[in-house]
């Protein structure tokens, strides 16, 4: 004879309780991560060296060590701003890659996910630019 589980209700996507309890705080997280690294790009644009801006980070909460890493996002915006116009985006790929931003999968993948948050635009023919690029050329 074969016992059949109970299946716990609390925890039943179907009845929504956990759903409930988890959406908000995801959202929180989402929040919260979109934050921080609004106030590192702000730290950034500032002038704060990575050392500096690490030491606040630090100072603040010292448990927010995944904050503390590179993030693949810099070198693109740098390489955006020293071209001064809109990249083609596997030459953007390329070029990062050469100077050792990364393996090349990472920085295709970060290109897209910033594409698709709105960090970055795209420009008519394959090219990644700046937002700030966008909004002065309409």
């Amino acid at each position: 004879m074969t016992r059949k589980k109970t299946p716990n209700l609390e925890l039943r996507i179907g009845n929504g309780t956990a759903a409930a309890r988890v959406g908000p705080l995801l959202l929180t997280l989402s929040n919260a991560l979109r934050e921080v690294e609004r106030c590192r790009i702000a730290l950034k644009a500032m002038g704060y060296s990575q050392k500096r801006w690490q030491e606040i980070v630090n100072d603040v909460n010292p448990e927010l060590r995944f904050v503390l890493r590179n993030q693949m996002l810099d070198p693109i915006v740098a390489y955006l701003k020293s071209a001064g116009k809109p990249v083609e985006r596997n030459r953007l790929a390329r070029a990062l890659y050469a100077q050792g931003a990364g393996p090349i999968q990472r920085i295709r993948q970060s290109i897209t996910s910033n594409l698709r948050v709105g960090t970055l635009t795209l420009h008519s023919g394959n090219k990644v630019g700046l937002p700030t690029w966008k909004k002065t050329a309409e």
